[in-house]
């Protein structure tokens, strides 16, 4: 939650950061860049609603003070008082703000306007656009957001540097141990708050290995039924099958600026076994008797469902399964960090569904190479464009940490081992 400054509860800022952001690390960053902006809007007296009446969003040259903004520390902005801020953001400074001494780096700065622009998007599409009941002020207000989002994103040219370092995985050895752990043992992780098994244990458990796939957590609420063809998924947008308008908490493919477009994020992927069998379990133990229970199939053709044979609804129900797992794992010590150098400062690696595809990228590389055309591969594989940089910076990560892990003995154990189980059963 975000609040004004007289303590009351900032609305839209507030749903923004709720409906739309799973990852805990980029809510934060947003909140952070929505109270500079807040800063400016309270400064500069700009009323959003009041200027929608008008057709107008923001000024040339307010979106140049905004980016001037940003430069600086929050802590420091939030010191300064209105007149203070207009006075630092107006043509007659003494310094330009990416000059200043203690200025934050251009991608610091970008990365907070990007953030303020996605804002402006969610604002026009769930607060005004719905309640604009004028046509040609819906033409002109729609042209003044979208020129001033693609003002804000112009802004700043970020340094080409994103360092490898800054990759959220966890190490290989520590990935497999989850992978094992979710395969072997889920009644120890998948649990009500009351400590018993929980009633989707079949569920969570698989969406839990599409996530170690290298799947987005919001695609993994998307996939279709027919998505699934044995050892091979599709990752392909389905939105449309959504009764009525989708909302904005939907769990949706990532897709580019426009939807009428095709997306890398459009992928086939090929499961490994566990994976493939953690599904078939699913749909067999979960899925079909669920559907079983009503006399109309509610599912709408998704893989994945709620307790009521539903779609799920809200990518929030997805971040809510991955937080209490990883609160099972760290009460079993599986998040302890030990002496890994690259989070000195921390005793527990973060848990969320990202790090696991995160991690998945990290592991790919390690055991495949980092060939260019393994690079090339893994843009195909984890629904990256073919211009994408990201597979380079997973490649320095993994030439930075080989973990020494052998896949097929580690493949070939997990196969006996749940075989043994199986039998014991």
């Amino acid at each position: 939650m975000l609040l004004h400054d007289d303590g009351a509860i900032h609305y839209p800022f507030s749903k923004y950061l709720t409906d739309e952001l799973d990852n805990p690390h980029t809510r934060e960053k947003a909140s952070q860049a929505l109270r500079i902006f807040y800063r400016l809007l309270a400064s500069h007296n700009i009323e959003l609603a009041v200027r929608a009446l008008e057709g107008r969003c923001l000024t040339h040259n307010e979106c140049k003070s905004l980016a001037g903004l940003c430069y600086r520390k929050l802590k420091e902005i939030e010191l300064l008082s209105n007149r203070k801020v207009v006075l630092l953001t107006s043509a007659m400074a003494d310094i330009e703000p990416d000059k200043l001494p203690k200025a934050l780096q251009p991608n610091t700065a970008r990365k907070s306007l990007i953030a303020i622009a996605d804002y402006l998007k969610f604002y026009w599409e769930v607060f005004l656009d719905p309640h604009i009941r004028s046509e040609n002020l819906r033409i002109v207000l729609k042209e003044a957001y979208e020129q001033t989002q693609d003002r804000l994103k112009k802004a700043i040219h970020g340094t080409k540097q994103n360092h490898h370092l800054t990759i959220r995985s966890l190490p290989s050895r520590r990935f497999l141990e989850l992978i094992r752990k979710v395969v072997l043992e889920p009644e120890s992780l998948f649990l009500t708050a009351g400590g018993k098994t929980s009633a989707t244990l079949y569920r969570d458990r698989a969406m839990v290995l599409v996530a170690c796939e290298g799947v987005r957590p919001g695609a993994i609420g998307n996939i279709a039924r027919a998505d699934f063809r044995e050892k091979y998924l599709a990752i392909q947008d389905h939105r449309r099958r959504r009764e009525g308008r989708t909302t904005t908490g939907a769990p949706v493919l990532k897709l580019g600026d426009t939807t009428r477009i095709n997306s890398a994020s459009e992928t086939m992927l090929t499961l490994y076994p566990f994976t493939t069998d953690a599904i078939n379990d699913y749909i067999r133990f979960e899925r079909d008797p669920i559907l079983a229970k009503h006399q109309r199939n509610r599912s709408l053709g998704f893989l994945f469902l709620n307790e009521k044979g539903e779609p799920i609804k809200h990518r929030s129900s997805i971040t809510a399964m991955f937080k209490r797992l990883g609160e099972r794992l760290a009460q079993q010590g599986l998040l302890d960090i030990g002496n890994d150098p690259y989070f000195p400062d921390q005793s527990q690696y973060e848990f969320y569904g990202y790090v696991l595809r995160h991690s998945a990228a990290s592991f790919f590389l390690e055991m495949k190479g980092t060939e260019d055309g393994v690079l090339d591969s893994m843009k195909t594989r984890f629904g990256w464009t073919m211009e994408s940089s990201q597979p380079q910076r997973y490649a320095n990560r993994a030439l930075s940490d080989q973990a020494g892990v052998d896949l097929m003995q580690f493949y070939e154990q997990l196969i006996a081992d749940v075989a043994a189980a199986r039998e014991m059963e």
